[in-house]
């Protein structure tokens, strides 16, 4: 068996090499591993900074694609549906076109944790409690934009309203509606009216925010907020769905509505390079605070960070166990599937590897 081992390095400020050459060249469709799951016939066309509308026009009138998003803002791209990757190349060979991505899916399981949550302490550990009592830094005066699941927005605690006057939620919207299923492109999307949370996730990191007591205490009470739903419900004992292009629609929408700060706990996969982490550090470079969840895969090792988190700009947050130690996560891929081998140990053990014997390796 041939294995092609590939590390998690993610990119920096311009782009990842491997071998001397580019990890996505430009006039290329990226391709991902098999286990990697896609919107079938959706992809996400990057445009060159320089490239003008009539090239634009050229791409919409290419056969067998339609146009379903036109971007705004930092990122210049659209969603398209392709007749087929044989049509998804003719777009990337288009002049003006970077590079053309699959939509990637993004699938979020959430279970409710067991913590204390009301406790005091938390907020002393962290330093929110001095930020609210000795410095009177309360968020007031500050547009905080979160993309997630949705929120409760009738909790007590988080207002119990929906864009009235004095209501903590004054924008957002929800963008896939309760029965989002990726896999049936032909299914119309219907949107609720607001952005209810029927999964949880969104109203729990609404509350680490927003909360305003008794029971618990958000680290920003005073500040305005704007919840842009992007997952749909749970379906068959799964997790809740969406997009990579959907996530991006909702950044484009919180920027337009101007919030200062964009929160997205949620990512996956991804290198600095991909749309949502492109379009996370072009809105970082026009001055909006974004902030995003480093993802779950730290257990696999160093450099795991998932997008938009590894952005350039976006400020990645994650939680540190200091008693272990971690070498860098490397994947690997064969014929048979792909697997991590996790290189994050109690560091009093020696790392394993994945084989007793030696294996043939190519880079």
């Amino acid at each position: 068996m041939r294995l092609l081992v590939a590390g998690a390095i993610y990119a920096a400020a311009h782009g990842c090499l491997v071998g001397g050459a580019p990890l996505f060249p430009d006039g290329t469709v990226v391709t991902y591993p098999n286990d990697v799951a896609v919107v079938a016939n959706s992809f996400i066309v990057e445009f060159h900074r320089d490239a003008t509308p009539l090239q634009a026009r050229v791409v919409r009138r290419t056969p067998g694609l339609s146009v379903d998003h036109q971007f705004s803002g930092p990122f210049s791209g659209m969603v398209v549906t392709a007749r087929g990757d044989a049509t998804a190349r003719r777009v990337a060979a288009i002049a003006g076109v970077k590079r053309v991505f699959p939509n990637r899916v993004h699938v979020l399981s959430y279970l409710a944790g067991t913590q204390n949550v009301t406790s005091t302490r938390l907020h002393e550990m962290t330093g929110v409690q001095r930020a609210l009592e000795e410095l009177g830094l309360d968020g007031r005066g500050v547009r905080i934009g979160i993309i997630d699941t949705g929120v409760d927005y009738m909790h007590p605690e988080l207002g119990a309203c929906w864009k009235t006057a004095g209501c903590p939620w004054q924008a957002g919207r929800d963008l896939v509606g309760d029965s989002f299923d990726y896999s049936a492109p032909d299914q119309p999307i219907t949107p609720n009216a607001t952005p209810v949370d029927c999964v949880g996730h969104g109203t729990h990191v609404s509350g680490i925010l927003a909360a305003r007591g008794p029971l618990v205490q958000g680290v920003a009470p005073g500040a305005t907020f704007g919840m842009y739903r992007v997952f749909g419900c749970p379906r068959n004992g799964g997790g809740a769905p969406t997009t990579e292009a959907v996530i991006i629609q909702a950044m484009e929408a919180a920027y337009k509505d101007g919030h200062d700060i964009i929160s997205m706990s949620l990512g996956g996969g991804g290198w600095a390079e991909s749309p949502m982490a492109a379009y996370a550090a072009g809105l970082a470079a026009r001055g909006v605070v974004v902030v995003a969840g480093n993802g779950n895969t730290g257990k696999n090792g160093l450099l795991t960070t998932d997008a938009p988190a590894v952005g350039n700009g976006v400020i990645g947050v994650g939680s540190v166990e200091n008693w272990r130690f971690s070498g860098p996560g490397i994947v690997l891929v064969s014929q048979q599937g792909s697997f991590d081998v996790p290189t994050q140990q109690s560091h009093q053990y020696a790392t394993p590897f994945a084989f007793a014997g030696d294996m043939p390796v190519v880079a």
